[in-house]
């Protein structure tokens, strides 16, 4: 995943996700890069949810444009 994939995809958690994937994305922000890479290995299903292949990739790219 690229950086700007993976700020992409924090973003998509805080806006579209609830309380659990806002925090989650939170955490990864602050996290080192092995830290965070624990944590996309720990919830695969949600970084592929809110990731790049993800419905809600389209929903942040209709705001961008």
């Amino acid at each position: 995943m690229t950086h700007d994939e993976l700020h992409a995809t924090m973003l998509c958690m805080e806006r579209f996700g609830g309380t659990f994937c806002s925090n989650l994305a939170a955490a990864m922000r602050y996290a080192d890069p092995s830290n965070r890479q624990r944590i996309m290995n720990a919830f695969p299903e949600i970084i592929e949810k809110y990731g790049p292949t993800g419905p809600f990739q389209r929903r942040t790219e209709a705001f961008v444009a």
